[in-house]
C-alpha cells in the first residue's frame, strides 16, 4: 500500500500541472472570466486521451510505462509556448525534479516530449528513437484521428462564426491534405494499423456529412 501511495504522487503532479495549463490555455482561447465555465477545454481533454493510448501502446510494444506516462501527462504542459516541444520538455525536467519520479529516467522524459511536435514526419523517416519517444508521437498524432477526433475539432474556438459548410469544407481538406500524411507518418506498426483504422471511419463520417448537407441543400432550393 505504501509502495502504491508512493508511486502515486508524482502521476498527480504532472496531472495537476497540466490541468492547470489546460485551463489557462482554456479560458485565453474562450476569453472566459476565472468565475465563468469553459464551454470546452480542448487540451484537457486532448492529454487524458493521450495517456490512455500511450499506456495502451506502450503496453503492446513493451516500452517503459513510468517514461511514457510522465512523457504523455507533460507533453502539452507548454502549448501556448513557442517551440512547445523543447519548453515542455524543459518545463517537465522541473517538475519532476520536485517528485518522487525515479531520477534516472527524468531525462528520458525530457527527450520524449522534445521530440513530439508536428504532425507529420519526413517520407521514409526511421521510427523516432528512443522507443519511448515513438509512443508519445502515435498516441497523440491518433487522438487527432477518428470521429472523435471530428467532434473535437468542432468544439473548440477556431470554428466560431463558421457555417456547417465552411465547417465541413475546412475539416474534409484538413484531413486528405493533412492527416493522410500523418497516418504515413506513424512509428508503431500497432500505432500504424490503428490510425488508418480510425482514418478510414474518419473519410466514412465526412463522406456522410457531405451527403446529408447535399440533400439539404437540395431540398431547400
Amino acid at each position: 500500500m505504501t509502495h502504491n501511495l508512493r508511486m502515486s504522487a508524482w502521476r498527480a503532479v504532472c496531472r495537476q500541472a497540466m490541468q492547470s495549463a489546460a485551463e489557462a490555455e482554456a479560458r485565453a482561447a474562450w476569453q472566459c472570466g476565472p468565475d465563468e465555465d469553459i464551454p470546452f477545454n480542448y487540451r484537457w481533454e486532448h492529454v487524458q486521451q493521450v495517456v490512455a493510448t500511450a499506456n495502451w501502446l506502450g503496453r503492446v510494444v513493451n516500452a517503459d510505462g513510468e517514461i511514457v506516462e510522465a512523457a504523455a501527462w507533460l507533453h502539452d504542459v507548454r502549448k501556448t509556448t513557442p517551440h512547445h516541444a523543447q519548453a515542455g520538455a524543459e518545463a517537465a525536467l522541473g517538475i519532476l525534479a520536485a517528485t518522487d519520479f525515479p531520477a534516472e529516467k527524468i531525462e528520458q522524459v525530457c527527450t520524449v516530449i522534445a521530440q513530439h511536435e508536428g504532425l507529420t514526419r519526413g517520407e521514409d523517416a526511421p521510427p523516432l528513437k528512443p522507443l519511448e519517444a515513438a509512443v508519445l508521437w502515435d498516441a497523440d498524432k491518433l487522438t487527432k484521428l477518428g470521429v472523435q477526433a471530428i467532434i473535437y475539432a468542432m468544439s473548440t474556438p477556431r470554428t466560431r462564426g463558421l457555417t456547417l459548410a465552411e465547417r465541413l469544407d475546412g475539416f474534409h481538406s484538413f484531413t486528405r491534405n493533412v492527416l493522410s500524411q500523418t497516418v504515413m507518418s506513424m512509428n508503431t506498426p500497432a500505432g500504424r494499423a490503428l490510425a488508418e483504422q480510425r482514418y478510414r471511419e474518419m473519410c466514412v463520417a465526412l463522406d456522410e456529412w457531405a451527403r446529408d448537407a447535399a440533400i439539404g441543400v437540395r431540398d431547400a432550393i
